[in-house]
Formats: structure tokens, C-alpha cells, sequence
């Protein structure tokens, strides 16, 4: 879609009982949050590495703030994506036409020709073609590929579990683990990773310096796996 300019309302922000219990930093992050939205039609990727230097904001502070937007339901996190509600009710305008929801003028179709659906496989016996093969194999390709998790959710949970686990070592199980097709060390196909990775962190050690202060951060986004605001 077109990165058009939009309509900021300002009694609106100033009114809202949310916005209202931001410092003046939370409500900085939160307006360049609904630039984002607005120009990535509200499917905005997460980048805390590229944010950091973007907003001049160190990395702990950055997820403390998007923790409190999140549990104020300014923002919400689906795995890598960040949506924002209050952007939704303007993008459905723009998604359907650019002058406040008036549909564009429909494309003229050509002719259509009927696509010929390629052969993909044959029987060795009679030279038919095997039918639904295609089929059956994506499905089978797809199930398999949902059942990874992104690294994000899963170092989440590792730290909802054990919050003072080292994530260098989470994350050396992790690409181990997408190394070798998403199966354990012995072989076998990993079904519930969090069933997995739970029976798996009493064996991975942990990062002593953080047993030793107060993690603002990890609190935080511990809070958000168990609302239900994170991917899990």
C-alpha cells in the first residue's frame, strides 16, 4: 500500500486515559510506534538491535517501555510483528481506497486461460499421473515448518522459565536445534518445543551476574507471556 501522510488528532491522544500514564519518553517511543504502523499497513517488525540506535535509548529500557505499552493494550506482539490497535480503524480507510474508504476503480480483466496443471509424478506401472501428490506433500512440509518457533518466543519462554538462564546458551540450543531439522540430539522429531525446552533448561547454565541484581526487563516481558500479550 501507498506510505501516505495521515490525520493526527490531537484530542484524541490528550484524552485518552492510556496515554495518559506514559512519562514523556514512553509517549516519544509511542508516537514514532504509530509512524511505524502507518507505513507498514500495522505489520511492523520488530528490531530492537536497529531501535536501539534509532531512538537513542539503551536495550533494557527499550523493552520496559514496550512492556508498559503493552499492558496498557497501546501495542500488542505477535512473535516478530507489532501491531497497534488504534492505528486500524484510519488503515482500513486507506486499504480501501486513499480518499476516506471510497473503493478505486476496478481493473479491466482480460481473458482469462485456463491454467494446465502440471504432472507431478507418475505411476511406474501405466505412466499416470499420482494425484494430489503436490498436495499432500506441502501439507505435510507446512506442519512441520509451523512447529518451529521464532527465536524471539523462544527465548521468552526460556526466560519465563528461568529467568536467570545465560541466553548465549538458549540460544546455541536453539540453532542446534533448527541445524538438525528441528530434532533433538538423538534424533527424534521435536512435536511440543516448550515441553522440549523446559525439560531441557535444568541442563543449561546460568548467567550468575544477573542473580546478583534485579532484571527490569525480563519482569516485564515474563508478565506479558503469562497475559497472553506475547506469541507462545
Amino acid at each position: 500500500m501507498a506510505k501516505l501522510g495521515y490525520t493526527w488528532y490531537p484530542k484524541d491522544w490528550g484524552s485518552s486515559e492510556n496515554v495518559f500514564e506514559l512519562s514523556l519518553s514512553e509517549r516519544g517511543l509511542y508516537r514514532e510506534i504509530i509512524d511505524l504502523a502507518m507505513m507498514n499497513d500495522n505489520k511492523t517488525e520488530i528490531k530492537l538491535d536497529t531501535w536501539v540506535r534509532k531512538f537513542a535509548v539503551n536495550l533494557d529500557e527499550l523493552k520496559s517501555i514496550l512492556g508498559k505499552l503493552s499492558i496498557l493494550n497501546l501495542i500488542r506482539i505477535d512473535g516478530e510483528k507489532l501491531f497497534v490497535p488504534s492505528c486500524e480503524s484510519r488503515l482500513n480507510m486507506v486499504r480501501g481506497g486513499s480518499k476516506g474508504g471510497k473503493n478505486p476503480k476496478p481493473k479491466i480483466k482480460g481473458i482469462v486461460k485456463g491454467i494446465v496443471k502440471p504432472i507431478e509424478s507418475l505411476e511406474e506401472n501405466n505412466g499416470k499421473p499420482i494425484v494430489k501428490q503436490t498436495k499432500i506433500e506441502t501439507k505435510t512440509k507446512t506442519k512441520i515448518e509451523t512447529n518451529i518457533p521464532e527465536y524471539l518466543d523462544f527465548i521468552l519462554y526460556a526466560k519465563e522459565q528461568k529467568p536467570f538462564i545465560d541466553e548465549y546458551s538458549v540460544k546455541a540450543k536453539y540453532e542446534t536445534w533448527i541445524e538438525n531439522n528441528w530434532k533433538d540430539g538423538n534424533g527424534n522429531e521435536i512435536k511440543n518445543w516448550k515441553t522440549k525446552l523446559k525439560n531441557t533448561l535444568p541442563y543449561l547454565k546460568e548467567n550468575i551476574n544477573n542473580k546478583l541484581k534485579t532484571d527490569e526487563s525480563i519482569t516485564d516481558i515474563a508478565r506479558l507471556a503469562r497475559l497472553g500479550l506475547l506469541n507462545q
